[in-house]
């Protein structure tokens, strides 16, 4: 009896077996799956730099050493073109600028002078003519008297005096006609150096001064107080350093990355692209590619990398700052505002494009038309409308 109970234990427990075997089996080869709604939305080929925000600003210094005398411009102050914001110690250039307008003016009175002295310069040209005929006719008289009577007659030697008198009275017109033109050069040659050491001397007052280079800009630096002593050493400046006075335009601004040659050569002007800033991550700033750089900078390492410059389209919407961090998406291609699905839930079966819908628990397989895709989403063009069901197996 012990015998027969043993067997139908195991009997049991191997038709138990067998079934939780079979429901396994059965289990595994149910389709895995997950769901996801239809969308709609942007479909993009595009790639993704970093960068920061760049205002237009000016690194302004003196020229000119000196002696910082006056800073007529506070921080915030919004100033004009040609506004004199800064000014070292001018008294030396100002003596020379006193020194040079007397000299130039010495000069316009003789070159004045002398232009009006024309008349006189006209009527020696005409008694270095008359002197030159007069020559010409003493000569032809000594020739005609040596052919008629001889070298050594008495008529020929008279006439041969005449002949040397009018020779000088030629010299004589010919040296003060010359003088004159001489004179008048170098009135025109003293007018010239007297203009230019002018000129010199007022770019020694410019030079003395900054000034706004720009209407409506606004000082954002001052770095430097009156009586500081500048010097040409300390006034040269670089992209990098700041300059005694910052001047920053705060209507004009842009995002700028600095790419890899092999991003370069994908970016063109006018392209498409979305900025989002580290300060603001849930806002998306449409923009254009305005500037690819041909010529790269090259960091301390060697690595060469191109600058682009990227205008923002709605960069009113909120308040930015110069050198905000944040990343720009350059697209390449783009299907806005489009019915969008991954591209694993569509099938290729019998040459036609499908997917599975989902409405409740009811599963149905659809024919769609599909558009543009990234390689993750795809445009659907027909077949599918927004919100419903779809199914992508794994």
């Amino acid at each position: 009896m012990k015998k027969y109970i043993i067997s139908a234990v195991v009997i049991i427990i191997a038709i138990g077996g067998w079934q939780l075997w079979k429901n396994n089996a059965e289990k595994k080869n149910i389709p895995q799956y997950t769901t996801e709604k239809v969308m709609r939305g942007d479909v993009a080929v595009s790639f993704s730099v970093d960068g920061k925000v760049v205002y237009e600003k000016w690194e302004l210094n003196f020229i000119n050493s000196g002696t910082v005398d006056k800073i007529n411009v506070k921080l915030g102050d919004i100033v004009k073109k040609g506004q004199v914001l800064a000014s070292i110690d001018i008294e030396k250039s100002s003596s020379q600028i006193s020194q040079a307008k007397s000299e130039l003016g010495a000069s316009n009175i003789d070159l004045d002078r002398l232009s009006k002295d024309g008349v006189d310069y006209e009527m020696k040209k005409r008694a270095y003519k008359d002197a030159e005929d007069k020559l010409d006719k003493e000569e032809d008289l000594y020739d005609e008297y040596v052919q008629t009577s001889g070298k050594d007659s008495t008529q020929a030697l008279a006439q041969k005096v005449k002949v040397s008198s009018a020779e000088a009275d030629v010299n004589n017109a010919k040296y003060q006609i010359t003088q004159i033109e001489e004179s008048y050069k170098k009135a025109q040659y003293e007018l010239a150096k007297s203009s230019s050491a002018y000129n010199i001397a007022l770019a020694g007052v410019d030079n003395s001064n900054i000034i706004s280079p720009k209407n409506d800009v606004i000082v954002d630096a001052i770095n430097g107080n009156v009586g500081d002593i500048v010097s040409q050493s300390s006034n040269s400046s670089s992209e990098n350093s700041a300059g005694f006075l910052t001047l920053i335009n705060q209507n004009n601004f842009w995002f700028e990355s600095l790419v890899e040659d092999t991003d370069a050569l994908k970016i063109q002007k006018d392209m498409l692209a979305y900025v989002t800033l580290d300060a603001y991550p849930n806002k998306k700033f449409e923009a254009k590619v305005d500037f690819v750089s041909l010529i790269p900078e090259i960091d301390a390492n060697g690595i060469p990398s191109y600058k682009v410059i990227i205008i923002l389209t709605n960069k009113d919407e909120v308040k930015l700052l110069s050198d905000m961090a944040g990343s720009v998406e350059l697209v390449s291609k783009e299907a806005k505002n489009v019915l969008m699905i991954s591209n694993d839930a569509v099938k290729s079966v019998g040459g036609k494009q499908m997917v599975v819908v989902k409405k409740g628990e009811i599963f149905s397989e659809r024919e769609i038309q599909t558009g543009f895709t990234n390689g993750k989403k795809v445009e659907i063009k027909s077949g599918l409308e927004q919100g419903e069901e779809i199914v992508i197996t794994k």
